[in-house]
């Protein structure tokens, strides 16, 4: 019996030095000089400190600050059942704490390229918020989610709507990585939105077949912005990006729009949008389109080799162009109605034909606002 009690005494102290952390103590390691920590029990030692001692001293700071510091494994837990927006948001503006738990990795919903042979899995097999395909995980995303895409190739053989706010993030330093072969249309409807670092394409394998769709139509009063991303509407007729309705509305950076047999950017129907260093070039007809009571507004972006005008403002519309420049669009750089509005077009350059008379060669700029640039080879401009 006295061994027994012996026993079960060593092992009890066992656990409880295990629970409260003093199995570890400090050393230092006699060739680097630096402090590791070491288990008195188990001889396991380690540089970083060890969990139980980061979860314990969490806990004495909640203790001492209440809400403020209150742990981060409790307090994700408790932001799992609340919807990412707006509950996660407001959450958030708490404090530092609270703002780190509400944007945890863990809400990030994955979804792998087929690169990876995921689709052929078995989908109770995947871990949580791990997806096959993009309409999986948009099927259970909720507003204000994330959706993050690996480098590799997605393919949606149909349309998809979002009508909630949404984020969805590839690779923000280089969009080719990631490429999303849509054979339909995206309706953002959603009041609110991110797109980062994607390319939007065709498959090739579809290539001059489909009919006239738009890669992204913003719409019903939608909003979203797109960064460092691509839409390429190769082998298709319809217009590339379609912006209509009022309160439809959205912001570009650094983003790309070609390839379409039709018009680059359509916006209409007091439709709104801001362009910032985007590139709209080879498309079959103008570049961009405003129409319809809208408003654009262009700031150090390029037009170019488009197969009409540059850019139609039409139908009481109004625009701001300005540090962009306008190469060999067939048709001319810009057409404007007389009940439109320029409100602002300066340090812009142009090159090539500024009309469709392929022998005219302009001395002076069409608009003020415009400096003719010295020719240059059209494929090298259109390519940089």
């Amino acid at each position: 019996n006295l061994f027994i009690r012996e026993k079960s005494r060593l092992r009890s102290n066992k656990k409880r030095r295990k629970l409260t952390g003093e199995n570890w103590c400090s050393k230092i390691d006699g060739v680097s000089q630096l402090p590791f920590w070491y288990n008195e029990d188990t001889g396991e030692a380690i540089w970083e400190k060890p969990k139980v001692l980061i979860d314990l001293e969490a806990d004495k700071l909640a203790l001492e600050k209440s809400w403020n510091a209150m742990p981060m494994k409790p307090l994700v837990h408790i932001m799992k059942f609340l919807i990412p927006f707006p509950e996660r948001v407001t959450c958030s503006s708490v404090c530092k704490q609270w703002r780190a738990a509400a944007n945890d990795v863990s809400f990030v919903r994955h979804v792998f390229p087929v690169e990876m042979g995921i689709s052929a899995s078995d989908e109770r097999e995947l871990e949580p918020n791990h997806f096959r395909t993009i309409p999986e995980a948009l099927q259970v995303a909720l507003p204000g989610d994330t959706i993050e895409l690996g480098d590799g190739h997605y393919w949606v053989n149909e349309n998809f709507t979002v009508d909630f706010p949404l984020r969805i993030v590839g690779d923000e330093h280089d969009p080719s990585h990631v490429v999303i072969e849509l054979s339909g249309t995206i309706s953002w409807c959603g009041k609110g939105g991110w797109i980062e670092g994607v390319t939007f394409r065709r498959p090739k394998i579809s290539s001059g077949v489909n009919p006239a769709k738009e890669i992204l139509r913003v719409e019903n009063g939608g909003q979203v912005d797109i960064v460092h991303s691509v839409m390429n509407n190769r082998g298709n007729e319809g217009t590339v990006t379609l912006i209509q309705g009022p309160q439809s509305k959205s912001r570009w950076i650094d983003v790309e729009v070609k390839g379409s047999e039709g018009d680059g950017v359509v916006i209409q129907s007091e439709g709104k949008i801001e362009l910032e260093q985007c590139a709209i070039y080879e498309n079959g007809k103008s570049g961009l389109v405003c129409k319809d009571k809208s408003h654009f507004k262009m700031i150090l972006s390029r037009v170019e080799g488009n197969g009409g005008i540059g850019v139609q403002i039409k139908g009481n519309s109004s625009a701001s162009i300005t540090k962009c420049r306008f190469s060999y669009n067939t048709n001319g750089l810009v057409e404007k109605d007389s009940d439109c509005t320029l409100t602002e077009c300066s340090e812009n350059e142009y090159s090539g034909a500024i009309s469709s008379e392929k022998d005219s060669q302009p001395t002076s700029p069409p608009l003020i606002g415009f400096r003719l640039l010295a020719p240059t080879n059209h494929a090298s401009k259109v390519e940089g």
